[in-house]
């Protein structure tokens, strides 16, 4: 076998092991800064197109989360439970969804993986607070177009700002 064809075979062994694909955070950051200024606008053109536009960002964040478990298999337990929690984190209540997998949250209780031990900036929490700040994002808005309170407005762009500090540190680790 010649060194270049050994060369050529060991990068794609090194692409598909550590992913070709990586996180879309161009995309990611996009979708939730146009959302952020419709929050600080207090204006919805579309109410259902921003909802959508935070579902597609937990589908980047879960898309994430997956090739953050590939190469972290000690989180690998903890990330597969957070995506597959996903879709009835939209039907929780904010409040809810933050006892589960907020900070002092108890979702990784039952897996051995307290989320309460991790630190709140840890490339672990930063990953799965890509799937949580959306869906709290999109609970608080659900949640204002019922009643009507500015204040869900308020909680909504709250989370998506913090989501964007735990996608600075996963850019600056990149």
């Amino acid at each position: 076998m010649s060194v270049a064809r050994l060369t050529l075979s060991s990068l794609f062994a090194i692409l598909l092991t550590h992913g070709a694909s990586a996180m879309d955070a161009v995309g990611y950051e996009s979708l939730t800064k146009d959302t952020v200024k419709e929050l600080v606008a207090g204006s919805f053109p579309d109410v259902a197109k921003s909802l959508s536009r935070l579902e597609k960002a937990m589908t980047l964040g879960i898309e994430a989360c997956e090739e953050y478990a590939k190469a972290n298999p000690a989180d690998a337990v903890l990330i597969a439970h957070a995506v597959k929690a996903t879709p009835g984190m939209k039907a929780m209540k904010p409040d809810e969804l933050e006892a589960q997998w907020g900070d002092e949250g108890v979702a990784g209780d039952a897996i051995g993986r307290p989320l309460k031990d991790m630190d709140q900036f840890s490339m672990t929490r930063n990953y799965i607070d890509l799937i949580v700040h959306p869906a709290r994002a999109y609970d608080y808005i659900v949640s204002w177009k019922a009643s009507g309170d500015k204040q869900e407005l308020e909680q909504a762009k709250g989370e998506l700002i913090e989501v964007l500090e735990h996608l600075k540190k996963i850019k600056a680790k990149s």
